[in-house]
């Protein structure tokens, strides 16, 4: 066994402290926010304790008990699932397409995607676009259809395909396999670590959405959680009165509460559907990443 020299030693214990560091400072704002939520007791503290000093779930039980969290979760929910889904299939279509490197104009899609990724048409010409669609306030293909494809991703998958060899599709040819059946029986399955990478992205931004909820929706109920979360940000005195019917008769509770731990608590729920998914697709995120990020 080769041993490592001084040099890579050294180069070796620098990484493991700079990435320990990186994570380090990513998780502690996490693990502050969750202490806030659970924290009944940090009314006017300052200090950076990640330790609950009067541990409870009482803004969890008032967000809860909030029945206009509900539709707006559900309506993110609805989102993410059918965005995701729907932009999965389209990009790994197109992929698959621009694999062909004898396809007919396939340089020129190329440089027509390229220039989308550089350029947009920015806010008024987009919403104009949608408005004359007939999109405005039609939950939930107004969030999806504008933002349903997108260059960076197809050209990623492309290149995930091209590392699959050849001689699989020949094969397929050869036993009288369409294109289609290609595509589905042998490609796509191939292809996991890669989708569920972009996966991971896509639903993540479609479970974000905020702006384009507030630009396009008009209708309350079709909100997402994202504008849910503003919404209860902007109304701090209607959550306080609700603070005060869900802490009738204790005087002491009541004065320790703040709206900090009720945003927090919020932010907590929002992150829920996102870390409950994150393990089963984090196995193959880092190979979908580096290999269609690098073949071809």
């Amino acid at each position: 066994m080769i041993q490592p020299s001084r040099s890579e030693r050294i180069f070796q214990a620098f990484n493991f402290l700079f990435l320990g560091l990186f994570t380090l400072a990513l998780l502690l704002p996490v693990l502050y926010v969750l202490r806030r939520s659970l924290d009944v007791g940090a009314f006017g503290e300052t200090s950076l304790s990640l330790i609950p000093r009067e541990p409870s779930l009482f803004y969890y039980k008032a967000v809860l008990q909030d029945r206009g969290v509900y539709q707006p979760f559900l309506n993110s929910l609805i989102l993410t699932v059918v965005g995701t889904l729907l932009s999965i299939a389209l990009e790994s279509m197109a992929a698959y397409s621009l694999s062909k490197r004898d396809l007919p104009g396939n340089r020129l899609f190329i440089y027509m995607m390229v220039v989308t990724m550089m350029f947009s048409g920015g806010l008024v010409p987009s919403y104009l676009l949608i408005k004359g669609l007939g999109l405005i306030d039609k939950f939930p293909w107004v969030l999806i259809l504008p933002s349903c494809i997108g260059a960076w991703n197809i050209f990623l998958i492309r290149n995930y395909y091209w590392s699959i060899p050849a001689s699989l599709n020949e094969s397929a040819r050869i036993d009288g396999a369409q294109e289609f059946t290609i595509f589905s029986r042998i490609v796509l399955p191939l292809s996991i670590p890669v989708i569920a990478a972009i996966a991971l992205f896509t639903g993540v931004g479609y479970w974000n959405t905020f702006f384009s909820a507030i630009i396009y929706i008009n209708t309350p109920s079709k909100f997402t959680f994202a504008v849910k979360l503003r919404e209860i940000l902007a109304l701090q005195m209607e959550m306080q009165n609700q603070f005060e019917r869900l802490a009738v008769g204790q005087e002491l509770l009541l004065q320790n509460l703040n709206m900090e731990g009720l945003y927090s608590a919020m932010i907590v729920i929002s992150m829920l559907p996102i870390i409950l998914v994150y393990p089963y697709l984090q196995k193959h995120f880092a190979k979908g990443i580096m290999v269609g990020s690098i073949k071809g």
